[in-house]
């Protein structure tokens, strides 16, 4: 209902205006009456009416003074002005101070419904305006909650990827909430619980706004249908996330499982709108607004740490917070993905890059599918995938780098600007999608375009080759065939150019290896012979003995065990 005000020294005009409006039909209601503009501003500051009713012309405190103060204290107040007199100075005022009409004494009931009900249009106009400018606000809001949030994620994110490329452990970083805007329209006391949803497989940004304003729509023509129609709700689609949506619940009876309830509404709803299934996750209660960033960084968490055979779930996250702990006290972050981080197919990766380094191109996918099928297990982690596709692109890099290139200069993106799109990747289709398409392509390319290389360059990426890979199987012939060239050609040009055949050259670079590797007592000789490339112990006792005139146990009693 909206609130009318009248202010008039006449108590039988006040009468009349009042016995006039069709109250209940038009969804007004008499908030007060006034006899002059003193008494009108109090009460007008105390009710806040929507409407209200003016004579211009009272004594001591007229209708004019009355006008101007409202103004500046409640200009989305629309006033009627009514006067008994024509004067125009009146008129002129009532204009001035943005009256919305000037009606004439006595009134007709005809005019007065007319003027009403240009005046409703009004106030239904300036509702949707403030409505939508509060909604705007809010969603800025959220915005900001959901940047701070993913700020403490992409720091935990980037210290990973220095890590790996350092080969340092990941330092934890704080979550700061103490600069968040306040709430618009919220007290600090204001409690919300946050609602999050991301597409199962990947998708792009365009036409995610699109749906989350459809989402916003559709959940304001539910609102009376959920919580018994005792709440309100901010929803918005984070740039950062791809076809992420965040929705924010505020109210006093949000159980959980009338949130279950509306996240099927909203899964359906968005299953229709992207064409890819939603998983979601929410706080298990309300927490205080400006603990909002720190529940977002968790069920973020939470949706990284499904496996990836999960879709379309529903689940709760735990966001309590200690209301004594100081500020500056963190605990210790747990890093996402903890229980499976330390499955990967190390075997697999280095077949990859063997046959990578080989420059054979077909055997190279292969490997690539075989490494990939481990990665994308239903019992992996979203966060899992993304980590181990991760170290594959640095260790992609760093064979790179040894050839004298990079992905950058292969594909136009650096091995960090790949990491940042993996993040943004949920699934493992899209995942391998970017391999195929971006990265495997470029090297390929480049691969391929360097085969059937001549002369010192040749040798030089056979010495590489042996100094990266020694401990894996490697033969001349299979390294002349991924070239298209002759095996004995191949081999007369390395020991022209080394001075020694492909066999002793391989042979004394492991030896050498294990003789460093046995100056540790902590490895035992079969352990140096798989890790130097001789799976047979006997022959590898054999071969040392060859080349150093010394059996292994003598070598390692004569050796200086020193620390390094």
């Amino acid at each position: 209902m909206r609130k009318v005000m009248v202010v008039d020294d006449e108590r039988w005009i006040r009468r009349g205006l009042i016995q006039m409006i069709p109250w209940e039909e038009l969804g007004l209601e008499l908030a007060c009456e006034a006899v002059d503009g003193e008494e009108g501003y109090e009460l007008a500051l105390r009710h806040k009416p929507d409407l209200l009713f003016l004579d211009m012309r009272m004594p001591g405190f007229d209708g004019k003074e009355l006008l101007g103060l409202l103004a500046e204290s409640l200009p989305d107040v629309v006033t009627i002005v009514v006067s008994g007199y024509s004067d125009f100075e009146y008129t002129k005022e009532a204009i001035r101070h943005k009256a919305f009409d000037y009606l004439l004494k006595p009134l007709k009931r005809e005019e007065l419904i007319t003027v009403l009900g240009k005046a409703l249009v009004v106030l239904d106009e300036r509702d949707r305006r403030q409505e939508q400018q509060h909604r705007d606000n809010l969603r800025k809001w959220l915005l900001d909650v959901l940047l701070r949030g993913e700020q403490a994620a992409q720091s935990q994110n980037h210290a990973h990827a220095q890590s790996l490329a350092a080969g340092i452990a990941q330092t934890s970083t704080a979550l700061r909430t103490e600069c968040l805007p306040e709430l618009p329209g919220g007290g600090s006391g204001t409690k919300a619980l946050l609602l999050l949803a991301q597409p199962d497989y990947y998708i792009e940004q365009a036409g995610i706004q699109e749906a989350a304003g459809k989402i916003e729509r559709s959940l304001q023509q539910s609102q009376p249908f959920y919580f018994e129609g005792s709440w309100s709700f901010v929803a918005a689609a984070p740039p950062v996330n791809l076809g992420e949506i965040a929705i924010c619940l505020f109210g006093s009876r949000l159980e959980q499982v009338e949130i279950q309830r509306l996240a099927i509404f909203l899964q359906s709803m968005l299953q229709e709108e992207t064409g890819t299934s939603y998983s979601m996750i929410a706080g298990s209660k309300p927490c205080l607004a400006n603990q909002l960033p720190a529940v977002y960084s968790k069920l973020q968490q939470r949706l990284d740490g499904r496996q990836l055979g999960e879709m379309a779930i529903m689940g709760f996250v735990e966001c309590g917070f200690e209301p004594e702990e100081k500020p500056g006290k963190h605990q210790p972050h747990l890093p996402i993905g903890a229980a499976n981080a330390d499955f990967y197919p190390a075997e697999l990766e280095q077949a990859f890059l063997v046959q990578l380094q080989l420059g054979n191109v077909e055997q190279m996918k292969a490997e690539f599918n075989r490494f990939f099928t481990a990665l994308a297990a239903p019992s992996r982690t979203v966060d899992g995938l993304r980590r181990s596709a991760s170290m594959l692109v640095h260790a992609l890099e760093r064979q790179l780098q040894a050839a004298d290139t990079s992905l950058e200069q292969l594909s136009g993106k650096s091995a960090l600007a790949y990491m940042e799109l993996i993040r943004l990747r949920k699934d493992h289709v899209s995942v391998k999608r970017l391999f195929e398409e971006q990265i495997l392509s470029a090297v390929a390319a480049q691969r391929g375009s360097s085969q059937g290389r001549h002369g010192e360059q040749l040798v030089r990426e056979i010495q590489k080759l042996i100094e990266q890979h020694y401990d894996q199987p490697l033969s001349l012939p299979q390294i002349a065939e991924s070239r298209f060239l002759n095996a004995d050609y191949v081999g007369r040009l390395f020991k022209k150019t080394t001075g020694s055949n492909f066999v002793d050259y391989l042979t004394d670079y492991r030896i050498a290896k294990a003789t460093e590797l046995m100056r540790y007592p902590q490895y035992k000789n079969y352990e140096i012979a798989e890790l130097v490339g001789y799976e047979d112990y006997r022959y590898f006792s054999q071969i040392f003995k060859k080349k150093t005139g010394q059996t292994i146990g003598d070598y390692r009693g004569a050796a200086v065990k020193t620390p390094q």
